[in-house]
């Protein structure tokens, strides 16, 4: 792949693409399950074997990546919540450098992302990061996640993506496939998602760490 002479759009996941996937590690995996065995007045570690099942029920569905199904099933306030953590917001490395790179080049920037807009919203308040895309799109917009090929199919016919001249960045192997099987043409995963977790592999895809390593 060349990006300057091969791909025309480029489309980015958020949270452990262009952000660091340590934030929603964090709250997902920690400060959730703290919150409601302090609500519940159970132990930690009765928390989040509780909580923990309750995610693993919904995995990969639309409902995982959605506030308002957590605030209902945990009866915690997500929004509120997220707003109490907001400072481990942050981008990846190069994100940025990459972002003006591509905006100058000319490329047609897009964020995909499964997180739920009150969620979009707060990370690119954060970050500033919103000038540089033409679309920022969550799949609950589209009411699907993209995990199914639905999504696909309605961000190329509703938002005229040439999936032939098209470079998608995940870091989910899973998403990546489907994007592949539903025709995007160049597809790279990345490796470290998360700058608290060492590097992790893909079977089937190319790996990027730094944005730079595309070129």
């Amino acid at each position: 792949m060349n990006i300057d002479k091969d791909v025309d759009f480029i489309l980015l996941d958020m949270d452990g693409t262009l952000l660091d996937l340590h934030y929603d590690s964090h709250f997902w995996l920690e400060f959730i399950p703290q919150q409601y065995a302090l609500k519940e007045n159970l132990s930690l570690a009765q928390a989040k074997t509780h909580v923990y099942a309750l995610y693993s029920h919904v995995s990969g569905q639309l409902s995982w990546y959605c506030q308002n199904y957590w605030s209902k099933t945990l009866g915690l306030d997500i929004s509120r919540l997220q707003h109490m953590t907001k400072q481990k917001v942050k981008c990846r490395v190069d994100a940025v450098i990459f972002l003006e790179k591509m905006k100058k080049a000319d490329k047609r920037l897009f964020i995909l992302t499964n997180a739920h807009p009150n969620s979009v919203a707060l990370k690119m308040k954060i970050t500033g990061l919103s000038h540089y895309f033409e679309h920022i799109i969550s799949s609950h917009d589209l009411q699907v996640a993209k995990e199914d090929t639905c999504f696909w199919q309605l961000l190329e016919k509703d938002f005229h993506v040439d999936f032939s001249r098209s470079l998608f960045i995940d870091d989910s192997e899973k998403i990546l496939q489907v994007a592949t099987d539903s025709g995007v043409q160049w597809v790279r995963g990345i490796s470290t998602p998360d700058s608290a977790i060492p590097a992790q592999t893909m079977q089937g895809f190319n790996t990027i760490n730094l944005f730079a390593e595309l070129f």
